[in-house]
């Protein structure tokens, strides 16, 4: 018995003496990181759009970065409008060029390719305007909605008038604009137009600089932009002044809506990724191997061009920003006859 416990004796000194310890906790690994899976749709669309654009194009449907840029300050998340849904449910070229040039609007497409240099025109009682310079500037007005009729009218000193009409609603001396609810309806010549205001702001009227009535989508406390092309955020919704807009020049972009955050000042303000930005908007698309890599909302992102219903990966595709080639069929040159 005394041996017994002579052993467990020399068993708790060697444990005070400070025998081997255990091995140290390993840390806990970082969670994975998750962005928002709308991100990678919208990065995935404009690869492909960047990739099936034309010199004739705007600028920021060439790049696949700015088309992210653009994507995120013009979309509603929750509500995509018709020109969005299209380009993103598009697979091809070809109905990436027909949701251009529609504004999402295939009929539309079809209206003004019959067309060729036509700028607006009346399809039954929708008022088509056909994009120029901007293929993205196309848009669809459903008169009858509005209470309209869709019709082409000369002004006073033969200037030809095309829009919907609505005698009683933009009758002579009508404010050229005027609140309806969260929306600003403009009268010009007879013509009604409607636009509904962003989240973030809402319709006022005031008086312009000649001191006639007017409306116009505000931020709160009457807050105006003047700098064209001006950004900032407040909290996540992203500020914008802009051309784009034919009512207050305002534009509110919700970066929360898309599982981002606003972040940056002047003209790099944007929406991003919530944490470990990796990368600047600015950054130009390159290849590596078969696959396009660029910055989406600050995330290098790499796309592989098969993926997309594309070729291989240029390097110089649009000068010095790479794209994605088509495997699609390059339209058939038309012979000229040579008169020999």
């Amino acid at each position: 018995m005394k041996r017994r416990g002579s052993v467990v004796a020399l068993v708790v000194i060697l444990a005070a003496c400070g025998g081997q310890e255990p091995p140290a906790k390993a840390p806990d690994a970082p969670p994975p990181r998750k962005d928002p899976a709308s991100l990678q749709q919208v990065s995935e669309t404009c690869a492909r759009i960047a990739s099936c654009t034309h010199a004739h194009d705007a600028p920021r449907l060439r790049d696949p970065s700015a088309c992210v840029d653009w994507w995120l300050a013009h979309a509603d998340a929750q509500a995509p409008d018709p020109l969005h849904k299209c380009l993103a449910q598009a697979t091809t070229c070809e109905q990436i060029n027909t949701c251009m040039h529609g504004g999402g609007d295939a009929r539309a497409a079809t209206f003004c390719g019959q067309r060729p240099g036509v700028v607006s025109g009346c399809d039954g009682d929708r008022f088509v305007s056909c994009g120029d310079d901007d293929a993205l500037e196309s848009t669809v007005t459903d008169c009858a909605s509005l209470g309209a009729t869709c019709k082409e009218m000369k002004a006073p000193g033969g200037l030809v008038v095309r829009g919907c009409f609505a005698p009683q609603k933009c009758p002579a001396g009508a404010p050229e604009a005027r609140c309806e609810g969260d929306a600003v309806v403009s009268c010009h010549d007879g013509v009604i137009e409607r636009a509904t205001c962003r989240p973030g702001t809402k319709c006022e009227e005031h008086r312009d600089e000649s001191g006639d009535a007017t409306a116009s989508c505000q931020l709160p406390g009457r807050r105006r932009c003047d700098l064209l092309g001006a950004r900032h955020c407040e909290g996540d919704r992203l500020i914008e002044c802009s051309s784009q807009d034919h009512f207050g020049k305002v534009r509110v972009s919700d970066c929360s809506g898309f599982g981002l955050r606003c972040a940056g000042k002047g003209p790099r303000a944007g929406c991003y990724v919530a944490a470990d930005v990796e990368c600047d908007r600015d950054m130009l698309p390159k290849c590596e191997g078969s696959s396009i890599v660029f910055c989406a909302a600050g995330r290098l992102t790499k796309i592989p061009c098969g993926k997309l219903g594309m070729g291989s990966c240029n390097p110089t595709a649009r000068g010095p920003v790479a794209a994605c080639t088509s495997n699609e069929p390059a339209p058939r040159a038309v012979l000229k006859p040579t008169g020999k």
